[in-house]
């Protein structure tokens, strides 16, 4: 592939408007000869500046003949040094390496998994296992707060459940934050979040798998204890009581104690990063974010680095299609074992964005046929819900 380079002649933002307070942010790479690469920058601050940071960082590169992500990475080489300690930084390198991809495979006439998995003999899935994270359905809309009930939660799990997902994801515990004013024994502001689970566990099938996501919100003695009532409604996955990052030591003495694997580090920048999570035992499942990783090639690295990636590594995706997109071209690359999330019934447009429309069917990503990712962002919706821009 020595014969193949990319010059970038523009680059394009976008963000579509959802409901509240959510955007989807996008960019956008031109090369030039006309090939798109897109890739999604919605990050978890509101009015951030990401923006800015990867047009400054790709003028460097602009006109620029670049052969692989190896000749990107020279241009912003100490500013990806940085991005595991600045959210914004590491999502506009993840934004910068995601899109150059997209147009490096579309150039050599492959779809992104077929790239990704170059040197893996294994056959690829064109399927994609996806599981349903309610919570976003769940969150406020334009009209504000909805009801966030057990029983809610229920009639939003069997919802999806009906249309395939064999697998659901929940996050229960809005009225938790420590330190409680109760520092022993299980948090009463816990109570509410775990009525919301036994709804769910107590109205879905038991062939269903059940996830709970904690944001944190906890600390070591109360996640002890949490985890015994999650055990007791039947919980398959335990995700982030504490912050795995932030508390090492307190997250090993959890995944040691659980007798349901524990995942996290969504916010993770680097195959580095996930690696030492996992080989230093602190987690059971790693979640690496295309949005905030580093970009699809630093989750190959990692799966070229665990003894048992197929099974401890799970893309994290609560955002808009594009990234979901390329987490599937990822999961694919990566032969996963474990399903992918999918932000389900957020609004009822979303999968109007992408051309070709997102295709999921009985809980299944489909990927599309095209090179690169497969999709681009629909202009009528951008007119309609958002807008482009250059910086």
């Amino acid at each position: 592939m020595e014969n193949y380079w990319i010059k970038i002649k523009e680059l394009n933002f976008y963000s579509v408007k959802v409901r509240a307070k959510t955007k989807w942010k996008f960019m956008e790479f031109i090369s030039d000869d006309n090939i798109s690469g897109i890739s999604e920058i919605t990050d978890t601050q509101l009015n951030s500046g990401v923006e800015r940071i990867v047009a400054k960082l790709s003028n460097r590169f602009r006109s620029e003949k670049l052969f692989n992500e190896e000749n990107l990475l020279e241009y912003i080489k100490i500013e990806e040094k940085e991005a595991s300690h600045n959210i914004e930084l590491a999502t506009a390198i993840s934004g910068i390496r995601a899109a150059f991809l997209d147009i490096l495979s579309k150039r050599i006439g492959l779809k992104l998994n077929q790239y990704l998995s170059l040197n893996n003999p294994e056959e690829l899935s064109s399927k994609i296992d996806l599981y349903a994270n309610i919570n976003r359905a769940l969150l406020p809309d334009d009209n504000g707060p909805l009801e966030r009930s057990p029983g809610t939660f229920a009639k939003k799990a069997l919802s999806v459940e009906k249309r395939g997902f064999k697998t659901i994801k929940c996050a229960p515990f809005d009225e938790c934050k420590s330190p409680f004013i109760n520092n022993s024994g299980l948090p009463d502001e816990a109570y509410l979040g775990l009525d919301r689970i036994s709804s769910i566990s107590e109205s879905i099938s038991k062939d269903t798998n059940l996830y709970v996501d904690c944001h944190s919100r906890f600390d070591l003695e109360s996640s002890y204890l949490l985890h015994d009532e999650l055990f007791e409604r039947n919980v398959k996955w335990f995700e982030e009581p504490i912050n795995p990052e932030k508390f090492q030591e307190d997250t090993r003495s959890i995944k040691n104690f659980s007798k349901i694997d524990l995942a996290g580090a969504e916010m993770a920048y680097g195959y580095k990063t996930f690696e030492k999570l996992i080989n230093n035992d602190i987690l059971d499942i790693v979640m690496p974010d295309v949005k905030f990783c580093g970009g699809p090639q630093e989750v190959i690295n990692l799966f070229h680095t665990l003894k048992s990636p197929k099974a401890t590594i799970s893309m994290h995706c609560p955002s808009g299609p594009i990234s979901l997109l390329t987490s599937a071209h990822i999961t694919s690359s990566i032969y996963s074992e474990l399903p992918l999330e999918h932000a389900v019934d957020e609004v009822e447009w979303r999968k109007n964005l992408i051309l070709p429309n997102e295709n999921i069917l009985n809980g299944k990503y489909i990927l599309p046929e095209g090179h690169g990712i497969g999709a681009t962002l629909n202009q009528e919706i951008i007119s309609l819900k958002g807008k482009k821009w250059q910086e």
